[in-house]
């Protein structure tokens, strides 16, 4: 019996079904992720607008931290001790050591001045150490230093902050103080630095780049 010839039989390929499937399930697939993705970035712009309504800018309050940095400006030294503020003229002492350059003898080891003494160590070339050595409850209270006409204005007006900026040694029991004192200065556009100091901390400026190094603004 002849058997019957069948339909497919003419043709020489035929259709390969399973990658249809394979190209129709990747589509799918692709399509579903890209709705996820979607989703998500909806809800995380919902989220962001809530934040920014439940947390208005005016609410964030900015923090300056002190870092020190090195300075080119010149540096004026006080003395926080015991609630009065001293100031430490060096440009006083080096006027009362230049009336001693022009004569024979040398100079003198020690300085008395009005509210401190100094005592002056010399070293190779121009090097040298100026021990400040204070009078017990010297300076004024801050409220005087700081007054109209007072001596912290007067020394505003020789010098601006462009050129100077003011270090403190400050006695551990005066901190609170000296953060009021410094956020003053900070308002005047001066840069302050500061070092603590026990009542038997030697106040001693050394010149030289080594030890300018620890007395830098902030």
């Amino acid at each position: 019996m002849r058997k019957k010839k069948r339909y497919f039989d003419d043709f020489p390929w035929y259709l390969n079904l399973d990658s249809l499937v394979d190209i129709v399930s990747n589509n799918v697939g692709i399509l579903v992720i890209l709705s996820v993705f979607m989703a998500m970035f909806s809800l995380l712009g919902k989220i962001e607008q809530t934040s920014e309504k439940e947390q208005p800018f005016e609410n964030i309050e900015k923090i300056k931290i002190p870092w020190s940095h090195a300075s080119q400006k010149n540096k004026l030294l006080f003395l926080l001790r015991d609630d009065h503020i001293l100031y430490l003229d060096r440009a006083l002492v080096y006027k009362e050591l230049k009336k001693h350059l022009t004569g024979k003898e040398a100079l003198p080891k020690q300085i008395r001045l009005n509210q401190y003494s100094i005592k002056l160590t010399t070293g190779r070339g121009h090097a040298h150490c100026l021990e400040f050595l204070t009078l017990n409850s010297a300076g004024q209270w801050w409220y005087q230093f700081s007054r109209h006409n007072g001596l912290l204005q007067n020394l505003m007006k020789k010098y601006p902050p462009e050129e100077n900026y003011l270090f403190f040694w400050v006695d551990p029991r005066n901190f609170e103080i000296f953060r009021e004192i410094r956020e003053s200065l900070w308002n005047q556009h001066y840069e302050v630095g500061w070092k603590p100091v026990s009542r038997d901390s030697a106040l001693r400026y050394c010149s030289g780049i080594d030890h300018a190094r620890t007395f830098l603004p902030q």
